[in-house]
């Protein structure tokens, strides 16, 4: 305390028989350290109450038909994270550096991607669908009836051809598709009697059930796409991440 004052110049403290009084300065000065001790305070509350940020990468429909459906439920599980939902077209495993987008995603195919880690969050049945009015005007009652419809798609026909191979048909050379942005549009495109689609099941099943679409064959089938989480290789998750990738993973258990 002497070197401080020695430092100020003046007098902080006054000795008397009863010890140490703040000085006029002293008092002063007591009274703007406090302050700045406050204000401290307030900074390192505010530092510590800051929600952690997590990304998320979601392909559309899988963010409409499941996710939006239960974000009361992700908000009460991580109250103290800001869950920063990012839209992909599948493409999340196709950046250069898929990090620097999200921190982990949500992603359709096979698995076989060098670059993240994948865990495939249930297996998958497929449905072929459409609107009932386009079943009549073609005349869909087989599977090797598809080889006269226009096939929808967002993949470039690879789930058709596996599709129609194991059905013991194959695509045309000249088989008319059409190729949509996202899932989304496909559906879209399939209600208003554009062509036929594959879907996973569960993401149809409400039109299903309204009429809306039909599944002419009766049935789904097994196929090697599904859905999967996905982590990019490197750095691992920080604890608020892995938290949220948790209750994907349980949710992905409950929901199907």
């Amino acid at each position: 305390m002497k070197k401080l004052e020695a430092d100020l110049g003046v007098s902080l403290f006054s000795r008397t028989a009863h010890g140490l009084e703040l000085t006029d300065e002293g008092v002063t000065l007591a009274s703007h350290v406090d302050a700045g001790l406050q204000r401290i305070g307030e900074g390192i509350e505010l530092v510590t109450r800051r929600k952690t940020n997590v990304r998320v990468a979601l392909v559309p429909m899988f963010a409409s038909r499941l996710v939006s459906a239960n974000m009361s439920r992700l908000q009460q599980s991580c109250p103290d994270i800001e869950v920063i939902l990012l839209n992909h077209n599948n493409t999340f495993v196709d950046f250069d550096d898929p990090r620097a987008f999200a921190d982990f995603g949500i992603q359709w195919g096979k698995g076989n991607w060098s670059n993240v880690d994948a865990i495939k969050l249930w297996d998958e049945r497929l449905v072929a669908v459409c609107s009932p009015e386009y079943r009549d005007r073609v005349t869909i009652e087989v599977p090797r009836d598809v080889e006269r419809c226009r096939l929808l798609h967002v993949d470039d026909k690879r789930m058709w051809a596996e599709w129609m191979a194991g059905c013991g048909t194959a695509l045309r050379t000249d088989q008319p598709s059409m190729m949509l942005e996202d899932r989304h549009f496909q559906l879209s495109a399939t209600i208003n009697g554009l062509g036929i689609s594959l879907f996973a099941k569960w993401l149809v099943q409400g039109e299903l059930t309204s009429g809306a679409l039909v599944n002419p064959f009766g049935q789904s089938y097994p196929t090697d796409f599904s859905y999967y989480l996905v982590t990019p290789k490197g750095p691992p998750l920080s604890p608020g991440a892995r938290r949220v990738r948790d209750w994907f993973l349980t949710l992905s258990v409950e929901a199907i």
